[in-house]
């Protein structure tokens, strides 16, 4: 009796990728081909070494300790540490003077007090914006905020809101679920994990045990890896159970002519990729609810912008990580007469930890985007210019010694930062589990043709790295469940097959 090995494809070796196929590689399975349109592992998952400091694109974070494998594979290996300041502590007014510290965090403190009433939010029927604007009116009204300064106060729950528009990566909170936002895992801690200065791509080396820290042999996934390949189309036949049909269930084209067939694709690309390509793709087109999925799910953008000095301006102590920009209303007017409107998006500075010259921006929704269409000098421009703005009592520097940013959206292989659920999310009630729902054989639901993995197909954990982890162990736990036990699918003979793999 022949035996039959089912061959499988996954496109995209990002968090996701690199999980589904470490996984299906300890398990036995050897046929597998991984394809990638970039020339680099990793997906959103970016470091790159500058100097002594290794800098993260995207992921940057381990989001936080409770109820996260990630943290525990790093934990035991001593990769990674808390860090010992809070993300935001420090306040600066576009006039120059720096807010009092009691100030910020009473105004900052009680927000999140009295966010943390789930409840109040499970019976709110609008969006989050909504819901964080009633809870600060409630909260001004009934004297929460006595003793703080009415305009200082509002500005303070302005950058409240720029922080969690980027923490979201959204364009604005009254486009996000509050219904969606409860069904997130959130485990961040107060504090920031970092990995020490290695970036966050050690967790690619962890998952392909490429450390020295670990023991057995390294998982060799790059060697089945084949870089700049760009997805053109995607062939899935779910009507055949045809023997000589069992391996070429789908066909996947790139844009340089080459065709790859498998029995199993797993498609790990970022739900903007799908959404501005499922229609081109896909032959035959997607069924609805997976076409509702992709279109009614939301994702954002946020970029980060890297400013190195020749030397720190800032003072070198423990009391300085950076600060967070609040606008005063006639500075914001002067930013749309200059015709510099994105530099409003603009949420805060930071400096990351174990580094000594960066300072990093971030910024969030519609002007991240124009950033990153702007010539690279407009954007160091409007920085330096808001560092002169807002620090006028510092020595800033005419210019920075380097510069460099990231450009989540603009990239045709991601086209935004991460997902979340939106407004309209739940009008069309598009969800995750949708998402990650296979495409499968017609006559047989239970053998998946195409599969959908990625942090957007996570029902918890999406928008973080963690999820997109779980959601690649995930869809390769679906095909070693279904190699465990014979396929009554039949070889040339009409005999069932065996498994590939015994019993786990």
């Amino acid at each position: 009796m022949s035996k039959f090995v089912p061959s499988v494809l996954i496109v995209g070796a990002g968090g996701a990728g690199i999980a589904a196929a470490t996984r299906l590689l300890e398990r036995g399975f050897r046929n597998l081909t991984i394809l990638e349109a970039e020339n680099r592992i990793g997906g959103r998952i970016h470091s790159v070494r500058r100097g002594t400091n290794v800098l993260d694109y995207g992921a940057q974070w381990v989001h936080g300790k409770e109820n996260n494998f990630i943290y525990d594979m790093a934990s035991q290996y001593g990769l990674i540490e808390i860090e010992q300041h809070k993300e935001n502590e420090l306040y600066y007014k576009s006039s120059g003077e720096p807010v009092r510290k009691e100030e910020s965090d009473r105004v900052i403190n009680t927000l999140y007090t009295l966010l943390e009433d789930v409840q109040s939010l499970q019976t709110f029927s609008g969006s989050l914006g909504a819901y964080y604007d009633k809870v600060f009116f409630d909260a001004v009204r009934d004297g929460k905020f006595a003793g703080v300064d009415k305009r200082t106060c509002y500005q303070l729950y302005q950058f409240f809101i720029k922080y969690h528009n980027t923490y979201n990566a959204t364009d604005t909170l009254h486009e996000v679920s509050g219904a969606g936002l409860l069904e997130f895992e959130d485990n961040q801690d107060e504090f920031l994990i970092n990995w020490k200065n290695r970036g966050f791509h050690t967790l690619l080396d962890l998952l392909m045990r490429k450390l020295p820290e670990q023991t057995g042999p390294p998982i060799p996934v790059e060697e089945y890896i084949k870089f700049n390949h760009v997805v053109k189309s995607i062939k899935w036949n779910g009507t055949s159970n045809r023997p000589e049909n069992l391996h070429n269930r789908v066909a996947v084209t790139c844009v340089n002519g080459v065709t790859f067939t498998a029995t199993h694709l797993i498609l790990t690309v970022s739900l903007g990729v799908l959404q501005d390509m499922h229609t081109a793709w896909f032959d035959p087109p997607l069924p609805d609810p997976k076409r509702n999925a992709i279109e009614g799910l939301y994702i954002g953008t946020i970029n980060k912008m890297f400013l190195e000095f020749e030397e720190p301006f800032w003072p070198q102590d423990n009391t300085w990580h950076g600060f967070g920009l609040l606008w005063e209303p006639n500075d914001l007017e002067q930013l749309r007469n200059d015709a510099r409107q994105w530099l409003k998006s603009v949420c805060a500075f930071f400096v990351p930890d174990r580094t000594e010259r960066l300072l990093v921006a971030w910024i969030y929704g519609h002007d991240a985007r124009v950033m990153e269409a702007l010539p690279e000098q407009a954007v160091i421009d409007g920085l330096m210019y808001l560092l002169r703005k807002f620090l006028p009592h510092f020595p800033v520097p005419d210019s920075p010694r380097w510069f460099s940013r990231s450009r989540w959206y603009s990239n045709p292989h991601f086209r935004g930062s991460y997902s979340s659920r939106s407004m309209r999310s739940d009008a069309m009630r598009a969800t995750a589990a949708e998402l990650a729902e296979p495409l499968t054989a017609v006559r047989d639901r239970s053998i998946p043709i195409v599969q959908f993995a990625g942090e957007a197909s996570h029902p918890q954990f999406y928008s973080t790295v963690q999820g997109a982890v779980a959601s690649g162990w995930r869809e390769a736990d679906r095909l070693i469940d279904l190699y465990r036990e014979p396929l009554a699918l039949g070889n040339s003979d009409g005999k069932i097959l065996p498994p590939l793999v015994g019993k786990l």
